[in-house]
């Protein structure tokens, strides 16, 4: 016979299916003499531009080439991994370093690109007529590193991520520094504080108040710093009497280097490709994974049978067996979900959430210390709430 504590832990986990797894302006003041006329059409932010058409054409191979997209629009992990998501454990551990030059480049959603360019532009109208274009791009690209080593250093290992919002982020912070420098005029830095403020805060309050969800943080401050200390250097080599920085052309090979760096990883990662999709092919389908394990039930078996290396899987199969009291035959279903979660974000939330189901069913056989021992990863998983809650009240979570 099932336990309360038993019916209400395998309740919570039903809730859910984990997914295989983001101005007004007074008028000018007389022009000061000192100050160059800049160029009107060198002032338009074709760069910018350029960039933002460039993410949208990379969001576009990526949903053609994708092994599998969710019903919300957003790409699969097993997807992310292949096209060059970074994390700890594949950047470091694996020693996949190609990862760093594409992640900054690839976006999980549609809604994660067109955040991340609304961004881009707005911040990139004011950034890139100041400093020009060679520089913009090379902001961008060291930014987008400093995002990266943020991501890697400050995020769990297992945590895969993806996005150009720490490249973003990095403009952002040079924006601001730029600002205070003698070239630009008051009505000038003005404005470029309020877009650097209004795009910044946002981007860097969370991670202060320790608030994170599904964005990552850790890259923003980490693209943050880079390029404000690169905008630091900026300044410091800016002539009194420029218009823009000198050396603006050195800038800008040196960003082309950059770009084609980019290509000759994203050529490295297509020799992958073929090995991810064949491991990818062996996930149920977005489309054919129940919303919850409550409503897998029936479908348990057959799921297992056609996907067998599918931890998903397995642990719908779980569920249905708790349901008809077959506890043992549960705790060897939790068990292999265990072993075959990946080891990744995603691998991470089905691990600990078949942790914690596996928890109430030894403690339901009356093996205490081991429940508390398997219940450890899912009392600090914060997405666990409701697993959390019910494992709190039975004393298996510090």
């Amino acid at each position: 016979m099932q336990r309360p504590l038993l019916r209400s832990t395998i309740a919570a986990a039903a809730a859910a299916t984990p997914a295989a797894v983001l101005e007004q302006e007074s008028a000018p003041p007389a022009h000061d003499a000192t100050i160059p006329e800049k160029s009107l059409i060198a002032d338009i932010p074709y760069l910018t531009a350029g960039m933002i058409v460039l993410l949208m054409v990379i969001f576009g191979l990526e949903k053609h080439w994708a092994f599998d997209i969710g019903q919300d629009g957003s790409l699969s992990v097993q997807s992310l991994i292949a096209f060059g998501a970074v994390s700890r454990d594949l950047v470091i551990g694996a020693g996949e370093w190609w990862r760093i030059a594409l992640a900054p480049l690839l976006h999980a959603s549609a809604w994660h690109l067109a955040g991340n360019c609304f961004a881009l532009f707005f911040v990139g109208l004011r950034l890139e007529p100041m400093v020009g274009r060679g520089w913009f791009a090379l902001i961008f690209m060291v930014s987008a590193l400093g995002g990266v080593a943020g991501s890697i250093y400050g995020n769990p290992p297992d945590i895969v991520t993806v996005g150009a919002s720490g490249a973003i982020t990095g403009l952002i912070g040079a924006l601001f520094v730029v600002s205070f420098h003698h070239r630009a005029d008051p009505i000038e830095q003005r404005m470029m504080r309020r877009t650097s403020l209004r795009f910044g805060i946002p981007a860097l309050l969370p991670l202060v108040v320790a608030t994170a969800g599904n964005v990552d943080y850790f890259a923003h401050a980490g693209g943050a710093v880079a390029g404000a200390a690169f905008g630091l250097a900026l300044c410091a080599i800016w002539a009194a009497d420029g218009a823009r920085p000198d050396l603006g052309r050195l800038a800008g090979v040196a960003a082309l280097l950059g770009l084609a760096a980019s290509i000759v990883c994203a050529a490295v990662a297509s020799t992958r490709y073929a090995a991810y999709a064949a491991e990818a092919a062996q996930f149920v389908p977005s489309a054919e994974m129940p919303s919850t394990l409550k409503a897998g039930v029936q479908r348990s078996a057959e799921l297992v049978a056609r996907y067998p290396k599918d931890p998903r899987a397995h642990l719908i199969q779980a569920y249905a067996m708790v349901e008809a009291h077959r506890l043992h035959d549960a705790e060897a279903e939790l068990r292999k979900t265990i072993a075959l979660a990946p080891a990744n974000t995603a691998g991470r939330a089905i691990r600990n959430q078949a942790q914690g189901m596996l928890a109430a069913v030894v403690l339901d056989q009356g093996r205490r210390g081991e429940a508390r021992s398997l219940a450890e990863p899912a009392c600090r998983d914060t997405d666990q709430a409701a697993l959390r809650r019910i494992l709190k009240q039975a004393k298996l979570c510090d």
